[in-house]
């Protein structure tokens, strides 16, 4: 029995990428849905800061830092056809996993992957300064993300980070995105926004300073804030 008789979905190359991802440990357990609809909300977020900034332009060059299993990189790029995207991994199995699940969704001629470290890559004169916008699902402490998205992103780009639901429920993530400590590196926070999940955006003020992001393994080490 197919799964239209049987009054099921019939599954979608996203959603069969989406599946293998999970079976290779590159998104965390549970149900497909709740992973889409946190990554929509990335799509639908990145759409509107783009359209308040350059609106007049071609579509946007987005990086996803640190993709693992391709969301929110993937998602954006299927909803968004107007825009380019890297997906950015350290680790070579992932880096594979995106390399093929891009060609199987048809999306090889505007996503790419890189595979590296981003203190190393963000130092790459080809890549740095040269983003749009940067988008990170999970990737570690907002210091650490703050020091390594800050290069990617050209002067007046965007920075959009997904954030834990607060405990109290007051969603004042201003202790978490410190404003004196992430001039450091050029970022302002600009917005917090609370759908179903929760996005901190940041804007690049100005260029990342050349001293960032430190060697790898410093931004963890010693963050800056």
């Amino acid at each position: 029995m197919s799964h239209a008789d049987q009054g099921v979905p019939s599954p979608t190359p996203l959603t069969e990428v989406l599946e293998e991802a999970r079976s290779l440990g590159f998104l965390g357990p549970g149900p497909i849905d709740p992973h889409l609809r946190h990554a929509t909300g990335f799509a639908a977020l990145a759409h509107a800061q783009w359209q308040k900034r350059l609106s007049h332009s071609a579509g946007p060059r987005i990086l996803d830092l640190g993709s693992g299993g391709g969301l929110p990189g993937i998602v954006i790029a299927e909803q968004w056809p107007e825009c380019a995207l890297v997906l950015l991994d350290a680790n070579h199995r992932r880096c594979d996993f995106l390399t093929r699940s891009i060609d199987r969704m048809g999306l090889a001629s505007r996503v790419g992957v890189v595979c590296g470290r981003a203190e190393e890559i963000g130092r790459d004169p080809h890549w740095r300064g040269g983003f749009d916008e940067v988008v990170v699902r999970s990737f570690g402490p907002p210091a650490v993300v703050a020091e390594c998205a800050a290069p990617f992103l050209r002067a007046g780009g965007c920075l959009i980070v997904s954030e834990p639901p607060d405990s109290d429920g007051t969603d004042d993530h201003t202790s978490r995105w410190p404003q004196d400590a992430l001039l450091t590196v050029g970022l302002e926070p600009v917005e917090f926004v609370r759908s179903e999940f929760g996005y901190q955006v940041l804007t690049q003020r100005e260029a990342c300073p050349d001293r960032f992001p430190r060697r790898t393994g410093m931004p963890s080490k010693r963050p800056l804030f």
